[in-house]
């Protein structure tokens, strides 16, 4: 596309494409929850098409690293972390036993169970702490980039996720596999919310390593 095009299209009409698109993406994924089957695959892979538009529209019209559609983008992960840090305090308060009871328990094999079991409560407890300690990290940097005039947010989320890929590598060499204590769990937890969070942010903003 040549330049003159790329600036042409540029600006306010682009943005309220993308933000469109996003928009009839989040309502697929309302609809996905009480959908069949069938439908179920249909939404998936109209939801897959709408992601490919936007990364298209970004790429192509050389849309702002720092607009409106990457702040939802961050507003939703930021949601999305909040949800999940409540979720994990809750559960290091239960046994993996407990939380299991709660869901599907009956359909899970006797062998599986027995080895539930054996999983020591306080690395359980360290395990779940540790996540919400981690996503409670990562939406701090998430709030500040928000708030930032910066006009190219994407650099810095970029910068995120190398920096969270250095802190999961720190963390994995600060435990051994053979202990099972609640340091040991919290220290997994805390390494394996920056390594989710990493790639999560890697496929929302399409950022390469």
């Amino acid at each position: 596309m040549s330049d003159y095009r790329r600036k042409m299209f540029r600006g306010a009409k682009i943005e309220d494409c993308i933000l469109d698109f996003i928009d009839m993406e989040k309502e697929l994924s309302r609809t996905f929850e009480t959908a069949g089957e069938q439908e179920r695959q249909l939404l998936l892979g109209m939801s897959k098409a709408y992601r490919l538009i936007v990364n298209r529209l970004v790429r192509e019209f050389d849309y702002p690293k720092g607009g409106d559609s990457v702040n939802t983008k961050i507003k939703e992960l930021i949601s999305s972390l909040k949800r999940r840090t409540s979720e994990a305090k809750e559960q290091s308060e239960n046994t993996l036993t407990d939380l299991v009871n709660g869901m599907y328990y009956a359909d899970i094999p006797e062998e599986a169970k027995e080895e539930i079991a054996k999983v020591p409560q306080p690395l359980q407890k360290g395990l779940f702490e540790g996540m919400a300690v981690g996503y409670e990290k990562i939406i701090i940097d998430l709030e500040l980039l928000l708030e930032s005039s910066d006009h190219n947010k994407i650099a810095h989320i970029e910068k995120n996720a190398a920096k969270y890929k250095k802190i999961a590598d720190m963390l994995k060499d600060k435990f051994k596999e053979d202990e099972a204590d609640f340091r040991s769990g919290y220290i997994q937890g805390e390494m394996a919310a920056y390594g989710i969070v990493r790639e999560e942010i890697q496929i929302i903003f399409n950022v390469k390593e």
